[in-house]
C-alpha cells in the first residue's frame, strides 16, 4: 500500500514538472501572447473597477427631492412643475416643494417690509449718515472726502509757507509791541463766586420773552451790527 501510494506521488510530482516545463517553454518562444492575454486582464480588471465605482457614486446620488429641498433644482420652473404632474408617486417631492416655495414667499415679504422701512434720503442727510449736496455714489464719498481734505492740506500748508513772519509785520504796523508790561492781578476758582445771584433777570423771562429776546438779537445782528465780509459766515444766530 505505501509503495503504491508512493508512486502515485512521484507520479503527479512528474506531471507538475512537465507542465511548468511546457509553460515555461511557452511563455519564451511565445511572449508577446503572454503580455497580451496580461493586457486585456488588466483592463478586465480596471474596467470592472470603474463600474463598481460608478455604481457606489450612483447609489449615494441624491434624489431629485433633496435637490429641491436644497434649492439646488429650481422650484418655479414650468419644466418642473410639468414634470411633478407627470409623476404621481412623487407626492412627498411636492410636499417638500410647497413648503420651500411657502418659506421664500415669507421671506420675501419679511424683505419688502424691511425695503418699506428703509428711510428716504432726507432722513439720511438730516442723521448726517448721507452727506448733503454728493452727487456721486455712496460708495464713492470716503474717496472723495479725502481728495478735498488732502487739497484743502495743500492749499493751507502753501498758505502757511508765504506767511509773513513777525519782522515784517512789524515794519507793516500791523504787529504793535510795547515795552511797558501791566500785570493785573488773578483770583482762582476758590476766591470768587460766579453764581448768579437769587433774583437774577433772566430767571423771570418766560418763554415767549425768550423768543422775542432771540429775535430781536437776530434782528440786530442782521442789520445794525457791523461785521466784517470774511466773518459773515462765522456769526452765530440763536
Amino acid at each position: 500500500m505505501e509503495q503504491r501510494k508512493n508512486k502515485q506521488l512521484n507520479l503527479d510530482g512528474f506531471v507538475c514538472l512537465v507542465l511548468f516545463t511546457c509553460h515555461f517553454y511557452w511563455d519564451e518562444t511565445h511572449p508577446a501572447i503572454v503580455s497580451s492575454s496580461i493586457l486585456q486582464t488588466k483592463l478586465s480588471l480596471e474596467e470592472e473597477k470603474r463600474k463598481d465605482q460608478l455604481n457606489r457614486r450612483l447609489s449615494i446620488r441624491p434624489t431629485k427631492v433633496d435637490l429641491k429641498l436644497r434649492n439646488i433644482l429650481r422650484v418655479d420652473s414650468s419644466q418642473d412643475k410639468n414634470d411633478d404632474s407627470n409623476e404621481d408617486a412623487q407626492t412627498d417631492c411636492d410636499a417638500g416643494v410647497s413648503q420651500t416655495q411657502q418659506s421664500f414667499e415669507v421671506r420675501s415679504d419679511q424683505l419688502k417690509s424691511i425695503l418699506k422701512k428703509r428711510p428716504e434720503k432726507a432722513q439720511l442727510e438730516e442723521l448726517n449718515i448721507l452727506k448733503v449736496g454728493y452727487v456721486v455714489d455712496p460708495s464713492l464719498i470716503t474717496a472723495q472726502e479725502k481728495l478735498k481734505r488732502a487739497q484743502l492740506e495743500n492749499v493751507l500748508e502753501s498758505r502757511l509757507r508765504e506767511r509773513p513772519n513777525i519782522e515784517e509785520l512789524q515794519e507793516a504796523k500791523i504787529i504793535l509791541f510795547s515795552e511797558t508790561v501791566e500785570v493785573l492781578p488773578t483770583f482762582r476758582k476758590s476766591e470768587y463766586n460766579r453764581k448768579p445771584d437769587a433774583g437774577a433777570t433772566f430767571k423771570n423771562l418766560t418763554p415767549q420773552m425768550k423768543v422775542q429776546i432771540r429775535e430781536e438779537l437776530n434782528t440786530f445782528k442782521k442789520t445794525e451790527m457791523p461785521v466784517h465780509e470774511e466773518s459773515l459766515k462765522n456769526t452765530c444766530f440763536h
